[in-house]
C-alpha cells in the first residue's frame, strides 16, 4: 500500500490506492451481484418504497415484505385503497410499526403525484420517510445520478480501511464524509454503489471474511492486522 496522506492531522488514503480499491470492489461486485427485486422494479415508486423499507433493516428480511407490498399494490391506482392498519400489517414482520404512519404519508404523496418520484436530492428529502441515505440511493441506484451512499456497513468498511474506531457519530465525521466522497467514482456510480452494498453485506460484514476480501491487506489496515495476527499465531505452533 502506498503511504497514506495527511489532512488536518488525520491519515487518509492516497488517491492511487483509492482507484485500486474501487477497481477491486467493482470487479467483485460484477461477479457477485445480488438480484433483489427492488433493483429492477417495474415502477420507480416501487423502488422508493423498497429503499425506505431497507433503512436499518437486513435485505433478506425486507425481501418478503417488499414482494407482498408490490403484489398488493402493483399500480399506483391500487395504492389509493391502502390504509394505515394495512400498511402496519404489511411491515409488521420488520418490527418497524413506528414507520407505518410515515409510509402511509409517502403513499398519499405518490398517489397525489401519480407515482412520480422527485429527481433531485432536495425534492426527495422533502418526502415523508426519506432521509439522506434513501435520497442518495434513489439518485445513484435508480436515477442515474452521482450520489454518495453512507450506511452503517459502509461506515464500518471505511473505518476498517484505516483501522479507526467507530461509533454512532462516526458517519457524521468530516474525514469519513470526505473519504466516502473520494471513494465514489464520477461515472458508473450505480455499479460501484451496488458493489459496495453487496461487498459490505457479504464480505466486510460485522464478522468480516478477510480471507475472501478482494481489497486485501495491501489496502486495508484492519486486514493487515488480521494477517499479522495469523502469522504470529502460526509462528508459535
Amino acid at each position: 500500500m502506498n503511504d497514506t496522506i495527511q489532512k488536518d492531522g488525520l491519515k487518509l488514503i492516497a488517491p492511487s490506492d483509492i482507484r485500486a480499491i474501487r477497481r477491486r470492489v467493482r470487479r467483485w461486485g460484477r461477479e457477485n451481484y445480488k438480484t433483489f427485486a427492488w433493483r429492477s422494479p417495474r415502477h420507480q415508486w416501487h423502488a422508493l418504497i423498497g429503499e425506505v423499507l431497507l433503512q436499518r433493516t437486513r435485505a433478506q428480511n425486507v425481501l418478503p415484505v417488499y414482494e407482498k407490498f408490490r403484489a398488493r399494490f402493483p399500480e399506483i391506482e391500487d395504492l389509493k385503497t391502502a390504509t394505515l392498519p394495512e400498511i402496519e400489517t404489511l411491515i409488521y414482520p420488520l418490527g418497524l410499526r413506528w414507520r407505518a404512519p410515515l409510509l402511509k404519508k409517502l403513499c398519499d404523496y405518490l398517489i397525489q403525484n401519480e407515482g412520480r418520484v422527485p429527481q433531485t436530492s432536495d425534492g426527495l428529502l422533502q418526502l415523508p420517510a426519506v432521509g439522506p441515505y434513501v435520497a442518495a440511493a434513489m439518485l445513484s441506484l435508480h436515477g442515474g445520478r452521482r450520489a454518495v451512499l453512507i450506511d452503517a456497513n459502509v461506515v464500518r468498511w471505511l473505518c476498517r480501511l484505516l483501522d479507526r474506531p467507530m461509533n454512532g457519530e462516526t458517519r457524521r465525521k468530516q474525514w469519513l464524509l470526505q473519504l466516502a466522497d473520494d471513494m465514489t467514482p464520477q461515472k458508473n456510480v450505480r455499479e460501484f454503489n451496488y458493489a459496495v452494498l453487496d461487498f459490505t453485506m457479504e464480505i466486510c460484514a460485522t464478522r468480516p471474511k478477510c480471507e475472501l476480501c478482494p481489497v486485501g491487506p495491501r489496502f486495508c489496515a484492519h486486514g493487515r492486522k488480521v494477517l499479522l495476527a495469523k502469522e504470529s499465531f502460526g509462528a508459535l505452533q
